[in-house]
This record gives C-alpha cells, structure tokens and sequence, in this order.
C-alpha cells in the first residue's frame, strides 16, 4: 500500500516543507483560543511550584510527565500559553523534518502523511502531548533503519517515548518485543527485555486514585452497544478521521458515525482486517501493528474515558510506522498490488481535506470562546472581583487566558487546573444555588457560566437566587468546542 522510494529526498525539499507546515502551524495557532484540555495541563504546570508538586497535581490524569515537565520550564519565565503552542509546533515540524528525511516512502505519500488531519491539524495545532510523542517514534526509527544500530541510543529514545503518553507506553513495549524477538544477540535481546520491564512500571504509576470522578459517572456495562461501539471505532476514527461538516459540533466528530452507526461499525472492522491482509507475510510487523493497537482498543473499551479523535491518531500512527518497520525488517518485501496503493493515496488524501477543513474553520471561528470571556472581562475592568465559573471542566482555560485563579461553586475554592476527585462534578440547579449562596461574599462578584451547562443542568435560567441579584452581561457562543460557550453574569449580593 505505501512503497518505498528510490531515493532520498533533497535537504532543500525536506527544509522547504517543513518551514511550510511550521508557517502553517504559527498561523494556526496565532488563531486557535485553547482548550480545557490544553489549558488543564498548562496550568498543572504554571501552578505547581515544584516538579514533586507537578507530580501529585497531575496524578489524576494518567499520562506520564514528560510534557508537563516541559511546560514547567516554560512557565517558569512566562505565563503565556503562546509559549506551550510554540512549543508543540516546534515539535511536530521538527518532527516532520526527520519523517521527510528519513521515511522510506515516495515523496507523494511522505507530504500527504504529514499534511494529514493529525499532523497538520490534531496534534499540529492543538497544544498536548501526542506531538512530542511522534517526535521520539521518528527517533527511533530512524536509528533502527541504520545498517549499524546502537541499541543504547534506540533504548534512550524509546525511554522518552514512555515518558510522553499512556499509549506510547504500549507502543513502546510492542516494539521492544518485536526487537528482541528479532535480535540474534544475548546482550541486545537483554537491552529490550530491561526496557520492557522499565516501560511496564512507569505503566503502573499512572494509575489514577480510585476517587476519579469518571468511575462515578461509568455506569455502562461491560457488554452493553455503548462500550462496544467505543472500542471498535478507534479504527475508523484513525484512520478516516473525516469531520461532520454538516453539524455545529464539527471537531472531535466523524461523518461517517453521524451518517450511520451500524455502517461506521462495518467500515471500522474493514480497516481492522485490511492490515492483516498487507502485512500477513511480514510477522513481527502484523503482531506490531495488532499487538499495540488491540492493547488500545482494550484500554478504551474497560476504561471509563470516552474516545476522542486525537486518542485515535494513534491507530494511524502506528500504521504509518508499521510500514516503516515493515522495510526495516522485511527489506525485499515491495507491495505490487496497486489497488493497495491507490486507497492509500485516497484515504491519505481525505486525510488532507479533513485536517485541511478543521484548520480553516479553526481560522474563521473560536475554537473556545475563553478568550474571549477573559478579554472581556479585562476591557471592563472585571478580571479582580472574585470571578465564579461553573462548570469546573470549562473553566481552565478563562483561568489561563486571565492568568489567575478563580473559584470554582464545584469546590468552592480559587483554583485554576480541574481537580477530577470533586464530586458532584456536575452540579445540580439546586446544588448550584446553595453553593453560591455559600461561596459569595462580596457586594459585586462575575459569574461565568458554560452554556451547556447552563441549558442542560440549570433550565436555562439562574434567575431568582434569595439573596443575589444577577445582571446578565454578554454572551458568546459559536466555539467549535460547544461546551466552551459561556454566559457572564454580575452577581450583586443584597444586604
């Protein structure tokens, strides 16, 4: 399905793309307003004043601290977020840099891959840790393509990649089976089986404190449609990740499921099988492939997190690497069969158009209308009266944008990152009004509050607090990330 090339491509056209793709990303990014994900883990960072404080701030998230670690040297001398997205982008066009360079695919394939909708949009322009972790898989499978392989230095770079995401730990002890399986060397095969076991324990320290919120709110059982349906889409999502343009909530969504479910499930098993069908002679590469995406796909299925589309890029990541590994291992193996390589160039090419499609409405809409808020509040001269934002998970990103803490009604403390052991996590009306009633204290408070929130859990109103009087002030709406519309309020506390 994907070929290799007859021969290297040029430093200029490898230098020439990449300083595309990273103009690209640094206009891209001049335009995207973050998100509570992006935010949640920039503030960990920028609030935690040491890294053993980073560790325990962050032990509710389950992924290794690699990332975070970076951001708390940039906060160390700014607070602002424009330095965690220079950062990423940085990354990822370093990293497409050394795919161009190194890949062993015709220069078609190479370009359609890292213009693709993860590395060109996903892991591109939205600030998180899945860039960083292609960046150490390029690494090192540009040292095990070498004729001459230095273990140590492979076993250093597949050490980072564990530090860098949950499922690149997976990748990572996938791999080092398949290296070790595959050495003829005692002290080789030692150097993988050392860092299986490395990788396997860094594995069990991210595992979150029984009181997550997300094991309250999973009551699904094991066998019911709903974790079925989760699991199995990984495939379709990873690899025809093409956004439902026709609805308001276009990111994070797939045209296909929206269209039809059952139709989604029966896609998703075809792109399951068909590697099977590529990589049927090549065993360690079929067992790479499977090995690491099933473990995924199992991960999904047990776990209470939903599937997004950024946790499914890694579906097509670990393709695009078996086929690299493929060459690396199997060297005379050519793939004939031109229908292989006609979808490939198809499916990459939708790819494109889907990354290329998210990127432009990122461009002509807010991503998360926290900017916004925050700039709002600013103009007004509101940013230093005690700023209230419910729901808890939208409320990262105001704090980032207004660089302090605000207080949270779900807590009831001045917090900025999302602390996932509160529970209720989700307030009710009810609950909602006690609180506040508790919590303010002040003649003259802000209340912001997300609209989704508000329309599905407050019946639209939080007018006739006992005690409060509230004063709407503007809304915004219109972010691709639906729940980051918000409402602002004044709260005046009657004496």
């Amino acid at each position: 399905m994907i070929i290799s090339q007859k021969q290297n491509p040029t430093f200029l056209f490898c230098t020439s793309v990449t300083l595309f793709h990273f103009f690209i990303g640094l206009i891209g990014i001049l335009n995207h307003e973050i998100w509570s994900d992006e935010a949640h883990h920039f503030l960990l960072a920028r609030d935690s004043s040491t890294l053993s404080e980073l560790y325990k701030n962050a032990a509710y998230d389950g992924h290794p601290l690699l990332w975070d670690s970076l951001l708390f040297l940039i906060t160390s001398f700014s607070s602002s977020v424009i330095y965690m997205q220079l950062l990423n982008i940085t990354i990822m066009s370093g990293t497409v840099f050394l795919f161009l360079k190194h890949a062993p695919f015709k220069k078609v394939i190479s370009v359609l891959i890292v213009f693709g909708y993860f590395f060109i949009y996903e892991y591109h322009i939205i600030g998180r840790n899945y860039a960083i972790s292609i960046f150490f898989l390029t690494l090192v499978f540009i040292q095990l393509n070498k004729p001459v392989k230095l273990h140590l230095l492979i076993a250093a770079c597949l050490l980072g990649l564990s530090f860098t995401h949950l499922y690149s730990i997976i990748v990572v002890i996938t791999l080092c089976v398949v290296l070790a399986f595959n050495s003829q060397k005692t002290q080789t095969k030692y150097i993988y089986i050392s860092l299986i076991v490395a990788s396997s324990l860094i594995l069990l320290t991210l595992k979150v404190p029984a009181d997550h919120m997300l094991f309250k709110y999973d009551t699904d059982p094991l066998l019911s449609f709903k974790r079925i349906g989760k699991a199995l889409s990984i495939y379709l999502k990873g690899i025809l990740p093409v956004p439902d343009f026709t609805s308001l909530k276009v990111w994070n969504s797939n045209l296909i499921v929206a269209l039809s479910k059952p139709f989604g499930a029966v896609i998703s098993v075809i792109l399951a099988v068909t590697p099977f069908v590529i990589f049927k002679k090549e065993k360690l590469v079929l067992f790479f492939f499977y090995f690491s995406t099933l473990l995924i796909c199992s991960f999904i299925y047990f776990s209470p997190f939903m599937v997004s589309t950024r946790h499914c890029g890694f579906i097509f990541v670990i393709l695009v690497f078996s086929f690299w590994l493929r060459k690396i291992l199997y060297p005379i193996a050519v793939e004939k069969n031109k229908l292989y390589q006609k979808i490939a160039i198809v499916v990459l090419s939708l790819q494109v158009l889907s990354g290329s499609y998210l990127y432009i409405t990122d461009l002509r809409q807010p991503f998360s209308n926290s900017k916004a808020v925050a700039a709002y509040l600013e103009k007004n001269n509101l940013e230093n009266k005690e700023v209230f934002l419910s729901n808890l998970s939208s409320g990262p990103p105001v704090a980032a944008y207004l660089n302090k803490k605000i207080i949270y009604p779900e807590t009831g403390e001045k917090n900025s990152f999302c602390k996932w052991s509160t529970w209720p996590f989700i307030l009710t009306k009810t609950g909602f009004e006690k609180k506040l009633k508790e919590q303010v204290k002040n003649d003259t408070s802000v209340l912001v509050l997300n609209t989704y929130y508000l329309e599905r859990d407050l019946d639209n109103s939080i007018d006739g607090l006992s005690g409060l009087k509230v004063i709407k002030l503007a809304t915004f709406d219109n972010a691709m990330v639906t729940v980051e519309n918000y409402n602002v309020y004044y709260l005046i506390k009657n004496n």
